[in-house]
């Protein structure tokens, strides 16, 4: 006889509503050529780690498309400030956020920003990613701004001066010295050295929450929601949710899936069912005419 689970690992009920896709505004899904900027700082002592969890940006190959999914907004403006993708001449992303680039102008980017009175700083960074930080007591951030993305690559100006950075390629550019002071005082002024780091993959096939939305975006991961049941039962591992039997219980094969894919299944199993993770709301969710899975936590349980 087998026996009997603890009460820790007797799935945990959780309720959820099913909502009309067009409840919730279409998500962006386009293919755009795409560039990345970090400005990093090498030679500092990190003061501080990025507090993410999941990445906002989770780049990944399904078949013959390279994506790039921002299960969060990431991108800066709304609609009236820059318009529809079709409009865009590309994308750019930093460890912060998404712009999008222009034909008609200059872009400037903030790579830094403002913590009360200190500046933080990325040390060390992936884009969207896991990064470590620096918070200075004053920092004379560089002007950075994009002038053209074509096939061929991208320009870019810094400091003033241009550069050319190659579709396919990566560069590191070293900006002007700095004089710089840990804001809590530290062992007293220091230079550093900027890196921009800029890299021009080509093309890639953007995900992303419509404009102005607040709802989580995710793939299908093969699920149709008419077939999850509300309430849901949510199996837990000593009292934790359990991703994994989550998956298993709705029929879904995540060794089929993309690692990356694997990634965003624990960000929705964790922000829409996790007992212990999610607020006091009700979570609605919709699946678009693509599969696209959107989210929102918008309503209290009861109401």
């Amino acid at each position: 006889m087998s026996e009997t689970p603890t009460a820790a690992d007797r799935p945990t009920t959780v309720r959820w509503e099913r909502s009309p896709h067009d409840e919730f505004s279409a998500p962006i899904i386009a293919r755009l050529p795409y560039a990345e900027l970090k400005l990093e700082h090498p030679a500092l002592e990190p003061t501080g780690y990025g507090e993410s969890f999941f990445p906002d940006a989770v780049p990944y190959a399904s078949g013959d498309a390279h994506r790039v999914f921002y299960w969060r907004s990431a991108l800066r403006g709304g609609a009236g400030d820059i318009g529809s993708p079709a409009t865009w001449e590309g994308i750019c992303a930093t460890p912060a956020t998404l712009a999008v680039l222009p034909t008609s102008e200059s872009t400037a980017f903030d790579l830094v920003s403002s913590r009360g009175t200190a500046t933080a700083v990325t040390v060390d960074a992936t884009v969207a990613g896991e990064s470590t930080t620096a918070l200075l007591e004053s920092y004379a951030a560089p002007t950075v701004r994009v002038l053209e993305r074509s096939e061929s690559g991208l320009r870019l100006v810094a400091e003033g001066t241009e550069y050319a950075v190659r579709t396919g390629t990566r560069r590191r550019i070293s900006l002007a010295e700095r004089t710089v002071e840990r804001a809590d005082g530290g062992d007293g002024p220091t230079t550093t050295t900027p890196e921009l780091v800029v890299r021009v993959p080509g093309e890639r096939e953007l995900h992303h929450p419509a404009l102005g939305a607040d709802y989580r975006l995710f793939p299908s991961f093969g699920v149709a929601l008419e077939t999850v049941p509300s309430p849901l039962p949510v199996p837990t591992t000593n009292g934790e949710l359990d991703h994994a039997a989550l998956a298993e219980s709705l029929s879904l094969d995540l060794s089929a899936r993309p690692y990356p894919e694997r990634v965003l299944w624990q960000a929705i199993a964790t922000t829409a069912f996790d007992p212990h993770a999610r607020s006091e709301a009700v979570p609605r969710l919709c699946q678009f005419p693509t599969g696209h899975i959107g989210l929102s936590v918008d309503r209290d349980i009861g109401g």
